[in-house]
């Protein structure tokens, strides 16, 4: 079948349509057009494209499928199709697409990196390296290859290694903000072993050299702190390196894979059997010198089972307060008695009147589900598990096979760049809400202004008279 495409001054307002992103007017002219000119690939491949664009993948596949009526060895709509059969959810026809795609353009490099995406997503990670590794042969530079081989290593734990293909991504792509972003979150739970001249990790090594457990062991004072901020802020500017997260919550002991279970209630409207046997232990702090303190504490905080403990500021319009650390257990004695314990150590370290408080699972059930909430101390709970919720817990994860990694990472103790680089973004909140200790802490420039704008729009639904 012979290609027929439009004259080049009738496909131009199309393509611009299409790249100014007016996806239903760039189908709906493309589509009339190739009822004039029904052997046009160029056509087909638009109004696939837009199809995807507006989510109807299967449209997008057909459209696909009749390009290649026109023109088999039209390796673009191999691997459009491809882009196009992942985002509908069919991964294995997916690869096959990218596999005929390569078997007609072998130096497809596009073709090896969204191969080994899907291999990633599957959990084939040594399949998933090698295609990234394919695509690197081809473009040398190619630092989202690099970036990728990076968490994979970070999942198998060859954590030596993918501080090494971060390093390699960032030679390559100096700004790249996700690659920085996922070496310093390694940071976090990996100490490398080998000289490493990357100025991020030599950054983070000055942090940690700023200690912080004398800070916990008796009553911590506000300027300890400021004095903590201080000598860890001056790390970060000795080096010149200005650098930015997208996280807000600092983490400590065992990873949890909270990712799957609140997937499953925003999709679903389902409580995950696992959330059933959560609880947690709540502290609000009502300062962000405060937060910090508890930071401090949660740092040091021995418990048997490593307990995972995050302090955070609270953005939830759902959701009351503006600064939490808590502290997720497995079961409601557990929670009592850590309760008691940090209890203890509060009152030993802040010298306020903060305590701890039990409550179960996470915040957002509750305003579904509101008995979930409900504690009893003495028997069954006024809500349970809901049997029928499992086939669809079933059908979840196997459609989002990404969500079932259970991470082994454990946080490490001490202080590191990711940390400050969040107390940062909380410092910023403080001054939204009008925290007054905020303007102890020297930092004189709003940085992070969205959280900035949000934390002030916070005080039009919660009253500050708590701080």
């Amino acid at each position: 079948m012979k290609n027929q495409d439009p004259p080049l001054e009738i496909l131009k307002p199309l393509v611009a349509l299409f790249n100014n992103g007016k996806l239903r007017q760039s189908l709906s002219e493309s589509s009339q057009m190739l009822e004039i000119f029904p052997n046009s690939i160029v056509l087909c491949n638009i109004s696939g494209a837009s199809s995807a664009g507006l989510k109807q993948f299967d449209t997008a596949i057909k459209f696909y499928k009749k390009a290649l009526e026109i023109k088999p060895d039209y390796a673009e709509a191999y691997y459009n199709m491809g882009i196009a059969l992942r985002d509908n959810g069919d991964l294995n026809a997916a690869i096959d697409s990218y596999k005929k795609a390569l078997e007609i353009k072998p130096d497809y490099v596009g073709a090896y990196f969204n191969t080994g995406n899907i291999l990633k997503d599957i959990g084939d990670l040594e399949a998933a390296i090698n295609s990234y590794k394919k695509a690197l042969e081809i473009k040398p530079d190619y630092a989202e290859a690099y970036n990728n081989i990076g968490l994979i290593l970070t999942d198998k734990g060859d954590l030596e290694e993918a501080i090494n293909s971060y390093k390699k991504a960032l030679e390559i792509k100096p700004d790249y903000f996700e690659t920085k972003e996922n070496l310093i979150s390694l940071l976090t739970s990996c100490i490398p072993q080998k000289d490493n001249p990357n100025l991020i990790v030599k950054v983070n090594e000055e942090i940690r050299k700023v200690d912080i457990k004398d800070n916990a062991s008796n009553i911590i004072s506000d300027d300890q702190i400021v004095s903590l901020l201080s000598r860890s802020e001056d790390c970060i500017s000795d080096f010149g390196l200005e650098l930015r997260t997208k996280q807000d919550q600092i983490f400590r002991g065992n990873s949890m894979n909270c990712e799957r279970h609140l997937s499953i209630f925003d999709k679903h409207e389902v409580i995950p059997e696992f959330c059933f046997g959560c609880y947690k232990v709540q502290v609000e702090p009502r300062s962000i010198i405060d937060l910090i303190k508890l930071f401090v504490i949660f740092d040091q905080l021995e418990l048997d089972e490593n307990n995972t403990r995050k302090c955070m500021i609270e953005f939830r319009p759902e959701i009351s307060g503006f600064y939490k650390g808590l502290i997720y257990c497995s079961d409601l004695n557990q929670a009592n008695q850590i309760a008691d314990h940090l209890d203890i150590i509060i009152k030993k370290s802040i010298g306020s009147e903060l305590s701890a408080t039990v409550k179960r699972g996470c915040s957002q059930y509750a305003i579904s589900y509101p008995d979930y909430k409900e504690i009893n101390h003495t028997g069954p709970q006024l809500m349970n598990y809901k049997e029928e919720w499992r086939v669809i817990e079933d059908v979840h994860d196997k459609k989002e096979l990404m969500l079932l990694k259970e991470l082994k990472r454990v946080n490490l103790s001490g202080l590191n760049l990711s940390d400050v680089l969040i107390i940062r973004k909380w410092i910023d909140y403080a001054k939204g809400i009008g925290d007054p200790s905020a303007d102890l802490l020297n930092q004189d420039t709003i940085q992070y202004q969205l959280i900035h704008d949000r934390a002030k729009a916070r005080l039009n639904s919660f009253d500050l008279t708590t701080l």
